[in-house]
């Protein structure tokens, strides 16, 4: 026996009407059924029970997947979508909502609005409400290429990918960013090949930098050049006991002021003859 698909509407796609979750279940599970499979392959493929299945075969489209709207926030719906467009930023949104009689928490109206814009991808100020001009010259930057801070510092720390056109443009207008470039990569390879000479050329060369920060770093491993050679030349390492000592540190600082002394040497010392 076929089971015919049924036709779902043109507003099935309206945000504020229909669970997109429960749209997809719906349009999925006909599918399955119209090409011949049973409600218990539906079930399985599906992950989700035959009863289920069997509710969105024989049930109404409209029943199933319309909304029922909890949030006393939906009925200001249009107004919240309109002034988040115009480029109001939250606060000021909330605020209308309060003259207009909304009496529920700021948190609650702040969730409601996050969804909003996110499922309309608006461009929101978080601060303060911008002008009509503001928001036209926002919209307009969108359509240019180009790199945020955070992919600059990855790229410098992280060694992420960049484009040709992002690199090469970065390298020639940001001397610094190449110089600093330059020295992560250089104090790195001291690591990999374990070279002492490369050491000391990178403070040499770096003690006169006019960078201040490179400087200072570079000032840095000369007053502990004893303890950079040893890393640089053994694979050893103290970052277990490191890592050890910050464990208990970390239950020390859980428990200070509130347990006694008693407690905290059962919780860190090690006793041989405790029985489990």
């Amino acid at each position: 026996m076929s089971v015919t698909v049924k036709k779902i509407s043109e507003g099935v796609d309206n945000f504020p009407e229909y669970n997109e979750k429960y749209v997809q279940l719906y349009e999925t599970i006909h599918k399955y059924a119209d090409v011949g499979y049973s409600k218990r392959e539906i079930a399985r493929a599906l992950q989700c029970g035959r009863n289920t299945v069997t509710k969105f075969l024989n049930g109404d489209l409209e029943s199933l997947c319309r909304k029922n709207y909890k949030s006393s926030l939906d009925r200001y719906y249009d107004y919240v979508v309109k002034e988040l467009t115009a480029g109001k930023c939250r606060m000021d949104v909330y605020n209308g909502l309060v003259l207009k009689g909304y009496e529920g928490g700021r948190t609650a109206a702040y969730d409601y609005m996050n969804k909003v814009i996110k499922r309309h991808r608006l461009a929101v100020s978080v601060i303060k409400s911008t002008s009509a001009d503001a928001i036209k010259k926002r919209y307009e930057l969108q359509k240019y290429d180009h790199i945020s801070r955070s992919g600059v510092f990855r790229f410098l720390w992280m060694n992420a990918e960049l484009s040709e056109v992002h690199r090469s443009y970065i390298m020639e207008h940001y001397p610094r960013i190449r110089e600093l470039r330059n020295c992560i990569l250089e104090f790195r390879d001291i690591f990999e090949r374990k070279s002492m000479p490369r050491l000391y050329l990178f403070i040499e060369k770096y003690m006169n930098c006019e960078m201040k920060e490179i400087q200072t770093f570079a000032k840095g491993l000369m007053r502990d050049i004893e303890a950079v050679e040893n890393s640089v030349a053994s694979s050893l390492s103290n970052g277990f006991v490191e890592g050890t000592n910050s464990k208990l540190k970390m239950v020390k600082r859980t428990m200070y002021g509130r347990c006694s002394k008693e407690l905290l040497a059962a919780k860190l010392m090690y006793d041989p003859y405790t029985k489990y």
